[in-house]
């Protein structure tokens, strides 16, 4: 029940914010309705498919990211998604969860789990938890590391077990994608949302192959079963609109749903990464951009240009798009989502023991935790706050 009035309590603080969006809208202006902080590239695993953790680049110090929050809180901001890397490596997170919470702000995470049982007091602050789920052990395992399938499991019993909304998010790679059934019977099994992207490319370039070792007719296959799986009653978390999309026509799966160009991302919702840079989306770093330390988080947002890339097919990214462009199943699905349990009670699994936490010496996580290089402060007022 708790986390069913919070739910209700965080959407009613929005209501001037999301006012002031549809003014912007209505007039042509930017607004930051949405907002992707990048709060380190750090991560305690080291998957396929991702090179993210190899940038290595220099960190925000908490006063940077402060600053950063109050700024788009004051232009309008309504929501923030946690990333990394692996956010919870960073000592700080709980700090900034804090005061994304007095700011009113609606907090989701992406998370590969293995660090939540630590952060569990700050995991319940937040209103949404994204976790990496890929297949059975055999595919996830291999895929991300050794033990991960487990203790992600684990971690979304915990949260669960404390009626925490929990979704997961499952990469579509070549290894995984005839494992999907698992998935959704697992997220039945704990009361939580799957949802699926293809794989993009691991360097983050949108330029590059997405779905690599899948052929369009493969794409077709799954979108076409996720969306069967859909209407049997199955906890598939993608909107009809984005799997109808990815499927394409006659058996030629779609790649690509959106150019850079024609994205919403640079006008109603962006990124900042852990130097500080304000940019589109996660995946268009390598684009024109300006710093926040530098000239402001808001002004370097209003700044951006649009990006010019190949495009993606993103999840949270598509469906930003489906939604910002009216697609109203699109938003009712979001909506089911965002509420979680309020609108669909869903089982709660007991919470595992704590031995299912037990971290084996062999696993490897020391990369994680190396001395954290911060920038240097640029402003007075992030002196006294640090």
């Amino acid at each position: 029940m708790s986390s069913v009035l919070a739910s209700i309590g965080s959407f009613g603080r929005q209501a001037l914010p999301a006012a002031r969006f549809a003014w912007a809208r209505a007039t042509g202006r930017k607004h930051p309705l949405m907002v992707t902080l990048s709060v380190t590239d750090r991560c305690n695993f080291r998957c396929e498919y991702c090179k993210l953790p190899d940038m290595d680049r220099d960190e925000m110090s908490t006063a940077d990211w402060l600053r950063a929050i109050d700024e788009l809180a004051d232009a309008g901001m309504m929501r923030v998604s946690l990333m990394g890397g692996e956010p919870l490596v960073r000592k700080d997170i709980g700090v900034l969860i804090d005061h994304l919470r007095a700011r009113g702000i609606n907090i989701a995470m992406n998370t590969n789990g293995w660090l939540v049982p630590r952060k569990i007091d700050e995991m319940m602050k937040l209103d949404l938890v994204c976790v990496t789920l890929d297949g059975p052990p055999e595919v996830h395992d291999k895929q991300r590391h050794r033990g991960s399938q487990a203790r992600a499991l684990s971690a979304i019993e915990l949260l669960r077990s404390r009626g925490k909304n929990v979704v997961t998010m499952t990469v579509l790679t070549a290894r995984g994608i005839k494992t999907v059934d698992y998935v959704l019977e697992r997220a039945r099994e704990l009361g939580v949302r799957s949802f699926f992207q293809l794989v993009h490319d691991s360097e983050g370039d949108p330029d590059k192959e997405i779905g690599a070792g899948i052929t369009e007719g493969g794409i077709t296959e799954i979108a076409q079963h996720l969306l069967r799986r859909k209407d049997e009653g199955w906890p598939v978390g993608p909107s009809r609109t984005y799997l109808r999309a990815l499927a394409g026509e006659g058996g030629q799966g779609v790649r690509r749903l959106h150019s850079c160009g024609d994205c919403y991302a640079s006008r109603y919702y962006l990124s900042i990464t852990p130097t500080g840079d304000v940019i589109a989306c996660p995946l268009t770093f390598r684009e024109k951009s300006h710093n926040g330390r530098e000239i402001g988080f808001l002004r370097a947002f209003e700044q951006l240009p649009q990006p010019q890339a190949s495009g993606c097919a993103c999840y949270p990214t598509q469906e930003l798009n489906y939604m910002l462009g009216g697609q109203s199943e699109v938003i009712f699905n979001a909506l089911g989502t965002a509420l979680g349990d309020l609108i669909t009670p869903a089982p709660r699994p007991p919470a595992p023991p704590d031995s299912a936490f037990d971290e084996a010496p062999e696993t490897g996580h020391g990369f994680a935790e190396k001395s954290q290089r911060r920038l240097p402060l640029v402003n007075s007022r992030a002196a006294e706050i640090r």
